[in-house]
């Protein structure tokens, strides 16, 4: 077997490990350029830095060392709860577990945020036990272990915030006419701390030129994350109507707290808990039914996310808002998220919604909602920052 049929091999053998991310062969010399940069700066930190000292790196571009001894070229995106996210300029954006990174060699200004709510903003680079920063007062170190995050750029405002786009629709005509539009956005600012954002989603959809399909979802939430492992949110609110769930308006504020229980880079598990107040106000409501009526509730919710593959993820999300004080306004909601990459902004989305109340007021006219609604969406979704 010649040199080059090894190389290639060899490339072709971590592509399929990395779901096809760049990978750079030995014989680049800015590679190597690199790995001496590194170890320059590492063994440099074992001292103490004279004045004015800066690290010395040997390229312009962001490479990362995986566990296995690969190099990979181009730019780090981000990395947070044990994840981080890797865009090369000629091959696709990865998404893997930061436990499969050896090194990392950054020369661009990120924020890098540690336990206790320290961070440093700058230049640097990361070993097997330290992360070294060229901040403006100078080269700091830290413990590898301390690490929480990395967040593109410095302090800049723009940094900090993202926006998704989702549509779906579907459509049939002849014997039988009818359709539905999903339609969503979700705008979320994530910072060293902190992530908060706002949310919404509509359905709309007909049957033979009449509606049957009419739900509005909006969302907001503050969450503030304590350590690697917990979490709470001092704000997490959303309002719901459907006209033919008999909802006209329920407003759901409420306070949590959560914890990481698992992750391994390829799944996490998130649960929480919390305490807060559902307001509910009916369309219509049968004679001597309260309307609005109002109760205190403990929602509780499970989070998993699979990361199939770089590009495939598998989200499975439920929620109940527990009302303690009438049994019967206890209602639940469950989402199964199938997502492709398709691009660095463009994903290929598939949804199953789960919606159910335990005991629908009935309306004026006698006629009581179903307690289950099932909501299946297919469509494209654009993530800009």
């Amino acid at each position: 077997m010649t040199g080059a049929t090894y190389s290639w091999l060899r490339c072709l053998g971590l592509s399929v490990i990395l779901g096809c991310a760049s990978v750079v062969h030995a014989q680049d010399p800015a590679m190597s350029s690199v790995e001496n940069a590194v170890k320059q700066a590492d063994e440099a930190t074992d001292g103490v830095f004279p004045s004015g000292y800066m690290i010395e790196f040997g390229d312009t571009e962001d490479w990362i060392r995986l566990t296995s001894g690969e190099w990979l070229r181009g730019d780090l995106k981000w990395m947070r709860d044990k994840d981080f996210e890797f865009d090369s300029d000629k091959l696709d954006l990865i998404r893997k577990a930061w436990n499969k990174v050896d090194q990392l060699h950054s020369p661009r200004v990120k924020t890098y945020v540690f336990n206790n709510k320290v961070y440093a903003v700058g230049r640097g680079m990361v070993t097997a036990d330290k992360v070294i920063v060229e901040t403006e007062a100078g080269v700091k170190t830290f413990p590898r272990g301390e690490l929480l995050s990395i967040l593109e750029g410095g302090r800049r405002e723009l940094d900090w915030w993202s926006l998704r786009l989702g549509a779906g629709f579907s459509a049939t005509s002849g014997n039988s006419n009818q359709g539905s539009l999903n339609m969503s956005f979700n705008l979320s600012r994530d910072d060293q701390r902190t992530s908060a954002g706002v949310g919404y989603e509509g359905t709309f959809g007909y049957v033979d030129r009449k509606e049957n399909v009419s739900r509005h979802i909006g969302a907001g939430w503050i969450k503030v994350y304590i350590s690697q492992r917990f979490y709470v949110i001092p704000l997490a609110a959303e309002i719901f109507n459907d006209k033919f769930a008999n909802i006209r308006f329920r407003a759901t504020p409420a306070a949590l707290g959560g914890v990481h229980l698992f992750d391994t880079g390829k799944v996490e598990w998130d649960v929480e808990f919390g305490l807060g107040y559902q307001f509910t106000s009916f369309l219509s409501a049968a004679a001597g039914v309260e309307n609005p009526q109002d109760d205190g509730f403990v929602p509780v919710r499970t989070y998993w996310d699979f990361d199939i593959t770089g590009d495939i993820e598998l989200i499975l999300d439920w929620q109940s808002n527990i009302a303690y004080t009438q049994l019967g306004n206890t209602n639940h909601v469950g989402k199964v998220v199938f997502s492709v990459e398709v691009t660095d902004i463009l994903n290929f989305d598939s949804e199953f919604d789960f919606f159910r109340t335990e005991r629908p007021v009935p309306r004026e006219d006698g006629t009581v909602p179903r307690k289950n609604d099932y909501q299946i969406v297919v469509g494209i979704s654009l993530r800009l920052g």
